[in-house]
């Protein structure tokens, strides 16, 4: 018997993309969450940005030139930084585009690189100079603040995510008859939450769950007819919960 609707989460998010989900990174400071979708077979990288406490699209599935090459490094002061690489299948990233909650490129440096966002701005160095020289940049509009920058005050973040566990005991009372494999668990605010694969002959469902006092507050599918454990689950940031769904179609928030 389905609960009352009074009894159910309300999603703040709940947005399907054409490309695959490939990253997501939230704000440090403010309720915003940039996604990074991919379209495989023509080879173009989306960028979307949400409001997720008040379900505001800012943009979606905006792309920039030569995007493929181009990934969401991080998001803070609502600009999101993209880097590229030095060559296609490279980690050493290069470049740095910033785009504005408007969905256009405020500023751009392609001879620079991102290194890291501190509380005092961006963190960047040239990659062509050997030993790396670490410069502060202004996050507004990329401009170089000081030189030889040797120490920076790391911006703290607070996001959870959930424990692997094993043994079930406290949470079996939950779980499916057939579920199979380690649970990703977590309690916050009064509430547990979990993601659990369910065994089906030959393949595999992933499902999450929220309850609080035993009675069912939200249950969704994740993954249907997977060959193999899904190693992603979910995380929590300024009590919302935030995962993907729908082989990766789907991104859902909701306030917890």
């Amino acid at each position: 018997m389905p609960l009352p609707d009074k009894n159910k989460l309300i999603p703040s998010l709940s947005i399907a993309f054409k490309g695959i989900i490939w990253r997501v990174e939230t704000d440090d400071k403010l309720p915003i969450v940039a996604i990074e979708t991919r379209d495989i077979s023509n080879r173009i990288t989306y960028y979307s940005a949400f409001n997720f406490q008040t379900g505001a699209c800012l943009f979606k599935e905006v792309t920039v030139q030569d995007s493929w090459f181009w990934s969401i490094n991080r998001i803070h002061k609502g600009l999101i930084f993209l880097h590229s690489y030095v060559h296609e299948g490279s980690p050493e990233h290069k470049g740095i585009i910033a785009i504005n909650l408007s969905g256009t490129i405020e500023w751009q440096h392609f001879h620079k690189t991102l290194e890291d966002v501190a509380a005092q701005g961006l963190i960047i160095y040239n990659p062509k100079i050997q030993p790396k020289s670490f410069e502060l940049a202004s996050p507004e509009d990329g401009s170089t603040i000081h030189s030889n920058v040797k120490d920076y005050q790391y911006i703290e973040r607070d996001i959870i995510i959930p424990d692997v566990v094993d043994d079930f005991v406290g949470i079996s009372n939950f779980l499916p008859e057939n579920s199979f494999g380690p649970i990703f668990f977590t309690h916050f605010n009064f509430k547990n939450i979990m993601v659990y694969h369910i065994k089906n002959e030959n393949y595999f469902d992933q499902q999450l769950a929220v309850y609080q006092d035993g009675e069912l507050l939200l249950e969704d599918n994740l993954a249907l007819g997977i060959q193999k454990l899904n190693p992603e689950a979910f995380f929590i940031e300024r009590s919302h919960l935030f995962y993907i769904r729908n082989d990766k179609h789907d991104f859902v928030s909701y306030l917890v």
